[in-house]
C-alpha cells in the first residue's frame, strides 16, 4: 500500500461522511440525533475532502500510467 499514491480509503471516507451527511438530511434529528445534527458540518468537510484529494490521487494515477 502506497500511502502517496492511494485514493481508496479517501474515498471510503467520502463516502462515509455523505452517508452520515444524507442521514441527517433525510432522516432529522428525530433519527440521527442531536449529536449528529451538531456535527452536520464536520460530515461535510469531511465529504468534500475525501472526494477532493481522492479525485486528485486517482487523475494523478491514471496520468502516470
Amino acid at each position: 500500500m502506497d500511502w502517496e499514491q492511494d485514493y481508496e480509503p479517501f474515498l471510503a471516507i467520502g463516502i462515509i461522511s455523505l452517508l452520515c451527511m444524507l442521514v441527517v438530511t433525510l432522516g432529522g434529528v428525530s433519527v440521527a440525533g442531536v449529536w449528529m445534527d451538531a456535527m452536520y458540518p464536520i460530515f461535510f468537510l469531511f465529504s468534500v475532502a475525501g472526494f477532493s484529494i481522492s479525485w486528485i490521487r486517482w487523475k494523478k494515477k491514471n496520468q502516470k500510467d
